[in-house]
């Protein structure tokens, strides 16, 4: 885990990253503070060499650059000294260090410190005799970008060679390494080594690495506890936790789900000093969603870049597909499909680099995948919607275009399909706020019924469930096989399913309620008839109205129309919309309309009027655009969400109010 649910995050970043493990070298060497703050350097010893690290004076002069924080003058001083040197270790030793922190381009960094090391080793030997200083930083320098590229073997590599040559050891930082490929018993060791070793730092370190640890061995309760215990310890130590001990300790909470105590700590992780990892603006944007409370997820949203800005250069970026994932689902559930289809476009081709997060890589790549392919399928829907009044050969020029959309979404779906072939991954995916399951909504996870299959979902959560020890899990498992009972065809098992997981979740899931309602209506309907489903269908288009476009459902409905020959056209169009299915009973569509107004509205079965749009005709307008612009704002209406979005917001999500530019420049780069 770390600072995002699934990812907990070391929390003495300075130890568990490259700054760090400087930082590491130069308190045990005896130089007192890391490089990752700025310290002021008498310009008078600029050339004078410390015991063990000598060098020229534009070496050196480059290196006292980077203790002052000085990068890019750091970075200019070493070329020069390269130009006229090409052999000079000490300054492919500030490039890499200048490419890792302030460039973030961690290739050019590791060939820079391969490339120090190597004329090093060449000019002292290995173990060396002489200039041992720089040694030691180049060691952990590389062990330090290896873990940033996921080089996890050699970067356990790296820090096992620091410790068999210096004193004293870095014990717990090699229990990510040792997670991160699967090893963790090997990794509870180490962690605990630190926790005995005495040394504050280490005990931090290794507290925060068993948080992790036990979250991706699967280990609900003992990760909760673990999680718990680190942020207990950040409480009791000078100063206050930071926000990887918070969201960390977040994450586990809402593993147990437990959704309002995740709030409240990721709350205060907001008000938190900022670290390398984690989000927490990220993380509530998500839970809000979930819970849809869309005006407090996009308040989040709008302060997700700002927090990021604040970290250093190298580690900016490193969950800006995740920040593309919440920005995707959320403009999902409030309508804006189109938008979110120009998010998942791009974060489907660029994951993220996971180096500091513990959970599987796929699972991003599987939860991209279905955000793309539900974006795809309803923008194909919103298009037909879009030409439901108009001339015969445009409605199918629609449907064409829209079959070209599925097509490209089924294309999506057999990606996560991939990702997911795996029993172990697929079983894992079904439990819910796990370390496999750990980014998941909830309210997305009932796509997997269509693309993996209902009888492979159903002994999937089988099997899920007898292996899940947790109290709260229950529904959950009920929602999603409710969904798989009526693709299956047994809507008597679906109904069941729902009716048990709709009186047992939380208000914090009022996405996937709905979604249990949709299916519940759907069955009811299939079974019953449209009026015994009524109830349903207006308990979802109360909770979330989009439901039944991202699902697929037509809403069956009674048409009554008075005016002239507007109003005619209008029934006729609703009647060919793929949200509604035209019965004796149900919902009713009342329309009003003449050449001078249109008014259309949804009516639930006890005549309760549940959303109303009017329109007027403009001057420079046919009948049919007439007729289609009023279809639209009904649709617009009746399956939004209860927020008005307006394209300002979506503009200012990026912070930017310009209009020249694109609205999610920022965020979907």
């Amino acid at each position: 885990m770390s600072a995002r649910s699934t990812k907990r995050e070391l929390r003495v970043i300075a130890l568990a990253s490259a700054a760090g493990l400087f930082a590491a070298v130069l308190g045990t060497l005896g130089q007192g503070a890391g490089l990752g703050a700025a310290q002021a350097v008498d310009p008078a010893t600029l050339t004078i060499a410390e015991p063990g690290a000598p060098g020229t004076p534009g070496e050196l002069r480059a290196w006292n650059l980077v203790r002052e924080d000085k990068l890019i003058e750091a970075r200019e001083a070493a070329e020069e000294v390269v130009a006229a040197d090409p052999n000079s270790y000490v300054a492919h030793f500030v490039l890499g260090y200048v490419y890792h922190y302030a460039e973030a381009s961690f290739p050019r960094a590791l060939f820079h410190e391969n490339r120090a090391r190597a004329l090093f080793e060449a000019r002292h030997g290995n173990p060396p005799r002489d200039a041992w200083r720089w040694h030691a930083r180049i060691l952990r320098e590389l062990a330090a970008t290896h873990g940033d590229l996921e080089h996890h073997r050699e970067r356990l590599a790296l820090i096992e060679e620091y410790n068999e040559l210096y004193d004293p050891d870095v014990l717990a930082e090699s229990a990510w390494a040792m997670m991160k490929l699967g090893r963790y018993d090997e990794a509870r060791r180490a962690a605990q080594s630190g926790i005995e070793s005495g040394d504050p730092r280490q005990l931090e370190i290794a507290l925060n690495a068993l948080c992790a640890i036990e979250f991706e061995a699967g280990d609900d309760d003992a990760s909760y506890a673990a999680c718990r215990r680190a942020l207990d310890h950040a409480r009791m130590t000078p100063g206050e936790p930071n926000a990887v001990d918070l969201t960390n300790f977040a994450e586990a909470a809402r593993a147990a789900f437990h959704l309002a105590e995740a709030e409240e700590v990721l709350l205060e992780a907001t008000r938190a000093p900022p670290a390398w990892y984690g989000n927490p603006w990220l993380e509530l944007a998500e839970l809000y969603t979930r819970g849809a409370r869309f005006p407090e997820a996009l308040d989040a949203l709008r302060r997700v870049n700002p927090y990021r800005a604040q970290r250093p250069p190298h580690v900016r970026d490193s969950d800006l597909n995740e920040g593309r994932r919440a920005l995707a689902a959320f403009f999902l559930t409030v309508g804006k499909a189109r938008e979110a289809l120009d998010i998942t476009d791009k974060a489907i081709v660029t994951p993220d680099r996971r180096g500091h997060n513990s959970r599987d890589p796929a699972q991003d790549r599987a939860v991209v995948a279905l955000l793309d392919r539900l974006a795809r399928r309803t923008v194909a829907s919103m298009d037909v919607e879009a030409h439901a009044a108009a001339a015969a050969h445009d409605r199918l020029w629609a449907h064409l275009g829209a079959l070209s959309l599925r097509f490209e979404a089924w294309r999506s779906g057999r990606q996560a399909v991939r990702l997911l072939a795996d029993d172990e991954r697929l079983v894992g995916t079904c439990r819910l706020g796990s370390s496999k399951s750990a980014i998941m909504p909830p309210w997305l996870i009932g796509e997997l019924v269509d693309v993996m299959g209902a009888g492979v979902m159903l002994e999937a959560l089988r099997r899920a469930k007898a292996e899940d020890g947790r109290e709260l899990a229950a529904p959950y498992y009920d929602a999603i096989g409710a969904e798989a009972a009526l693709a299956r065809g047994d809507e008597a098992r679906a109904i069941e399913l729902a009716q048990r997981a709709r009186s047992t979740l939380g208000q914090g899931e009022a996405l996937l309620r709905a979604r249990v309602d949709a299916v519940h209506a759907e069955a009811v309907y299939r079974t019953a008839g449209a009026a015994r489903a009524a109830s349903q269908y207006e308990l979802a288009l109360g909770h979330d109205p989009g439901v039944f476009r991202r699902l697929g459902f037509a809403i069956p409905v009674r048409v009554r129309a008075q005016g002239d020959e507007v109003a005619s056209d209008l029934s006729d169009a609703v009647a060919r919309s793929p949200r509604f299915v035209v019965e004796g009973a149900g919902l009713e569509v009342r329309i009003e309309a003449t050449a001078a107004d249109a008014r259309v509205c949804l009516h639930a079965s006890s005549g309760t009027v549940l959303h109303c749009s009017t329109t007027s005709p403009r001057t420079d307008e046919d009948l049919s655009g007439y007729v289609q612009r009023a279809l639209d704002d009904f649709h617009a209406g009746a399956f939004a969400p209860r927020i008005d979005l307006s394209q300002g917001d979506i503009h200012g999500l990026d912070g930017s109010n310009r209009v020249a530019r694109d609205p999610l420049e920022g965020l979907t780069r």
